[in-house]
């Protein structure tokens, strides 16, 4: 087991198989079968073995913190990757030495490396005899009536909640699953755990619609709960019916679970009373184009590192892009000269796998300034096509010629910790996705005509413009009550009624006519708002 396990966080609500948790820590089966040896516990006792991503974190969590403590009887801890374990025994190999003590040999179960250990009288009797008797040396512990040798046997791990029953149909449902962004499957699969919690870790192919009905009714109870108290907002409860009922549409079909009733996934709709919004309700802040290059123009650009995330930022309000596809971007996505990038879900973290070519906004003159230095800093450094355009602090040196593409930066953190550290001057902390918010309140104020609306839209990465109006840049209270205000006005006239007016001045209306009379009557409304009629000439 190599330190660098603790860099790997598996979801705690999935469920892996030995492959999968073979791919996930880079590990071969023996070293698996050597972990549930030590303490790994699978989800049941049927093959092929599956574990609970929330088991894997405990294990190696449990057995980081063994390492700590003393080595129990028949224990060796391996020099190399500095863990304990108990060793095959048919690896040990005894060695005397005199009147010192007997030196052992063995090879590590996790890492194949040599570990060696001083064995005094009585631990040396003891694994003679499992050598002899073909025995575990985890037992030699156990006998002595010392706590089980296995980290599985912990007081914390006795007292978890733990359901296995469902694990093998969830496995299944994750296949199912794979064509989904991985925020959505794991956001699913917390909606999936929660309504086996909520029975007791009941089979689902015992499932009832009264079983639903009352989740349902829970969800209702915790909605009207302050979230201090465990409460949950709207979205969050309308979002896990949802995913029950889809889950359960789908379990359906499966073998074994297709005697459920039909009427299951009906039973999670929620009252209409949920969909219910407040009258004022609060929106999430976003800054103006003018703020947003005033938290820019203020953040330091002294090292490398302060000059990427300067960059950073510039650049999500030039493209619009999402966190994840913005730290995953490469240089071979951007074309600076004709101010184009393109999200390309084959090698980028695009929201629901979606790809398309955006260009850069306008009125974003500025950002773009700052962006464009980064670049030419990139290419001094040996940057390729294939390197990321964000790289890590480690890769933000010259590049050799034949060396590996620069790997992007592997979540969205820095990104997010950038704006946290740029919003701070202005007394906010805004997130990566409120660049976004603010690119379409800009696209509102210049946009005209319902073309240039949706093009906009497009651009942001959305198929309806129904979206970009639906959840970003929303208008306040405030200000929409300034617009009706305003557009009450004697000064406000639409662009047909300007049309009429510029046409009563040329002569274009019959003196008497219907069309005449209106006509006047908007131009002396219109002379009277701009106070011509109180001009001496």
């Amino acid at each position: 087991m190599s330190r660098s396990y603790r860099k790997i966080r598996p979801t705690v609500s999935m469920v892996y198989s030995v492959t999968e948790v073979q791919a996930l820590y880079d590990v071969c089966r023996n070293t698996v079968s050597n972990w549930v040896s030590n303490g790994l516990k699978p989800s049941d006792n049927t093959l092929p073995q599956l574990f609970r991503g929330a088991e894997l974190k405990r294990f190696h969590a449990a057995y980081t913190a063994r390492k700590q403590q003393p080595l129990r009887f028949g224990e060796f801890k391996c020099l190399k990757c500095g863990y304990p374990g108990f060793p095959d025994v048919n690896s040990v190999t005894l060695i005397a030495d005199g009147n010192r003590a007997t030196k052992a040999y063995a090879t590590c179960c996790n890492c194949s490396g040599r570990v060696l250990k001083l064995l005094g009288a009585t631990e040396c009797d003891k694994v003679k005899e499992c050598i002899e008797t073909n025995t575990s040396l985890a037992q030699i512990d156990e006998e002595k009536g010392q706590p089980s040798a296995r980290v599985g046997k912990d007081t914390a791990s006795q007292d978890m909640e733990w359901f296995p029953t469902n694990d093998r149909i969830i496995h299944d449902w994750q296949a199912y699953a794979g064509r989904y962004d991985p925020k959505t499957v794991q956001a699913h699969l917390i909606s999936i755990r929660d309504f086996e919690r909520f029975l007791g870790g009941q089979s689902f192919e015992k499932v009832r619609p009264k079983d639903a009905g009352a989740y349902r009714d829970h969800l209702v109870k915790i909605r009207e709960r302050a979230k201090a108290d465990g409460g949950l907002s709207n979205s969050t409860v309308r979002h896990r019916a949802s995913h029950l009922a889809s889950f359960f549409r789908w379990l359906r079909g499966q073998s074994g679970y297709r005697r459920l009733s039909a009427g299951i996934p009906d039973y999670f709709a929620l009252p209409r009373s949920t969909s219910a919004q407040p009258l004022e309700k609060g929106k999430r802040p976003f800054p103006s184009m003018q703020d947003a290059w005033h938290m820019v123009e203020l953040m330091p650009d002294q090292t490398l590192v302060q000059r990427r995330d300067r960059s950073m930022v510039a650049f999500a309000f030039i493209s619009g892009l999402r966190a994840g596809a913005l730290t995953s971007l490469r240089l071979k996505h951007l074309n600076p000269q004709g101010q184009t990038v393109v999200q390309d879900a084959r090698d980028m973290r695009a929201k629901n796998g979606k790809s398309y070519r955006a260009r850069w906004f306008p009125r974003t003159d500025q950002f773009q300034t700052v962006f464009l230095a980064w670049l030419q800093e990139l290419e001094k450094l040996g940057f390729q096509d294939q390197d990321a355009l964000f790289p890590e602090i480690k890769d933000l040196v010259r590049q050799r010629q034949g060396s590996p593409p620069v790997a992007t930066l592997s979540s969205s953190r820095t990104l997010q910790a950038a704006f946290a550290r740029a919003s701070k001057p202005l007394g906010m902390n805004y997130s990566p996705h409120s660049a976004r918010h603010a690119l379409k309140a800009l696209g509102a104020r210049v946009c005209r005509t319902q073309e240039e609306r949706k093009a906009w839209s497009m651009n942001l990465g959305h198929a309806d413009e129904a979206i970009t109006e639906r959840h970003y840049g929303k208008m306040s209270a405030a200000r929409s009550r300034a617009i009706v205000e305003a557009l009450s006005s004697d000064e406000v006239f639409t662009e047909e009624e300007k049309e009429i007016i510029i046409d009563y001045h040329e002569g274009r209306f019959a003196r008497g006519s219907d069309a005449y009379r209106t006509a006047r009557r908007l131009a002396d409304k219109r002379e009277k708002a701009r106070g011509d009629d109180n001009v001496i000439e």
